[in-house]
Order: structure tokens, then C-alpha cells, then sequence
């Protein structure tokens, strides 16, 4: 029972990945991504995940703005979201680590090979300025997913053997 789940936590942490950002926008970046899916779908797809890595932790914390609207930014919030409901189904803070890491790094690695796929230019993501933006995002995504798995799974109680 424990198996599934983990895989059913790692499918749900995944699928809500695509929508997340856009929850916490009003719909508003699947609004603005619609024109780019109608021309190319996997461009669009690409965009849509790399939304979920524009939280930049880097930047706010260099910048010194500390206000409470500058840190709940959307794909933080997402990433919050998604980790909460993955450790909750995991069960247990082990789990939840575990299986919130496993489906953020299957996200970030969708992410780049659609890019790939899309003909996105990944290494001026890598690059200059760019590094720091492209950083801050990923660590600040998996800073968000990391604590709200174990947090959710704590909550959800102690893991259970079968």
C-alpha cells in the first residue's frame, strides 16, 4: 500500500504542476500562454513549466525587500501547493521528501528536454545574468516543495507498513 502511495503522490505532484502556476495567477499565465499553444504546442508546453521555476529566492534575498507580497510569488505558492498535497499522500515526513523531490525533479527534467524538443535556447538560461535567474529559480522551487512534502506529510501522520 505504501508503493502506491508513493506513485500515486509522485503522478499527482507532476500533473499538478502544469496548472499550479496558473492557479494562483487567475488563470491569467494560461490566458497569455494560450496564443503561443495554438502556434506551437510544445513551445508553449515548455513555457508553461519553466513558469514554475520564476520564482527567483537568489534575488530576494541579494535585494533585501522583505515584504510579505515579494515572497509569496505564484510559483512559489504553486510549489508550496503541490509539495503539501504530495506529502499528505505520501504519508509520513520521509515520504513526502522523498516523493516530492522525486516529482520536482522529473518536473525540471520535462521542462528541459520539451525545451530541447521546442528549440528554446537552454544555454542563455546558463548564462551571464541568466544564471542567477535560472538558480534561483530551481533552488527556490525545490525549497518550496521540499518543506511543504515533509510538512504535509508530518501532518498526514506516521508512515505505514504493510
Amino acid at each position: 500500500m505504501t508503493n502506491i502511495r508513493f506513485i500515486v503522490s509522485v503522478v499527482v505532484g507532476i500533473v499538478l504542476s502544469f496548472v499550479s502556476v496558473a492557479l494562483f495567477t487567475k488563470w491569467e499565465s494560461l490566458y497569455q500562454l494560450e496564443s503561443i499553444f495554438n502556434s506551437n504546442f510544445l513551445r508553449g508546453l515548455a513555457m508553461l513549466l519553466g513558469t514554475n521555476f520564476s520564482f527567483n529566492i537568489i534575488a530576494f534575498v541579494t535585494k533585501g525587500n522583505w515584504a510579505v507580497t515579494y515572497f509569496l510569488a505564484p510559483a512559489l505558492l504553486a510549489w508550496i501547493f503541490v509539495g503539501y498535497i504530495i506529502g499528505t499522500i505520501a504519508k509520513g515526513s520521509r515520504n513526502g521528501f522523498i516523493s516530492g523531490t522525486l516529482a520536482w525533479v522529473i518536473v525540471l527534467l520535462i521542462w528541459i528536454l520539451i525545451s530541447i524538443v521546442a528549440g528554446e535556447d537552454l544555454m542563455a538560461f546558463f548564462q551571464g545574468n541568466q544564471l542567477f535567474m535560472t538558480l534561483g529559480g530551481i533552488s527556490g522551487s525545490f525549497i518550496g516543495v521540499s518543506v511543504s512534502s515533509v510538512l504535509g506529510g508530518f501532518i498526514s501522520g506516521p508512515e505505514e507498513e504493510y
